[in-house]
């Protein structure tokens, strides 16, 4: 397994640096659009990397990181509710949020269809979904996927269409971005 409790330090200083520009210039369109004072949630959180990306143009949503690894989620920033959790069994109400953040995180999921299930209770009618995620059908990717596969994490890698299928099999609408062998989904809950 990745020892994530260790890798906190190097993960708040580099991090951010994989996300593209394409992909932050259409994250950031799809945070303005999220209701006033809405309340977010980051699964997968780590140090907080796309909620940081976001609270540069909303200051105004809640947020909420939710990440098993206590030695990432200490690292985030101070204006987000932390919790310790997975995505598979997230400790809130039904239609909450009125977005989701995951970035790099869905291939870590031991269950990934209990984690979309939940994901849909969790999010209100209309809300955004938006996921980061590695394509492994490319070469770099399939690189990255074999090397978590080495170290024994779950590597549930999806194409970017088996993605969308199964998000619009959760009664999810999805668009589709790509940024050579990484991708975006952008879906609302219908």
């Amino acid at each position: 397994m990745i020892p994530f409790n260790q890798l906190g330090p190097a993960f708040k200083a580099f991090a951010s640096l994989i996300y593209p520009g394409a992909f932050r210039k259409e994250f950031t369109s799809v945070v303005e659009r999220v209701q006033r004072e809405g309340d977010v949630l980051d699964i997968g959180s780590g140090t907080g990397v796309l909620s940081q990306f976001s609270y540069k143009v909303r200051k105004d949503l809640r947020y909420t990181m939710i990440d098993p690894a206590q030695g990432m989620i200490r690292f985030a920033p101070v204006f987000a509710s932390k919790v310790l959790g997975r995505a598979e069994s997230l400790p809130f109400p039904k239609g909450f949020f009125d977005a989701v953040f995951m970035g790099d995180a869905f291939h870590h999921f031991d269950d990934p269809a209990r984690a979309l299930q939940e994901i849909r209770r969790v999010l209100k009618p209309g809300a955004v979904f938006v996921v980061f995620e590695i394509d492994h059908g490319s070469p770099l990717g399939a690189l990255v996927a074999r090397g978590e596969k080495m170290f024994r994490e779950p590597a549930n890698f999806y194409r970017p269409g088996e993605f969308a299928e199964m998000l619009v099999g959760h009664g999810f609408e999805c668009r589709i971005s790509r940024y050579g062998w990484r991708y975006s989904i952008f879906a609302n809950k219908g």
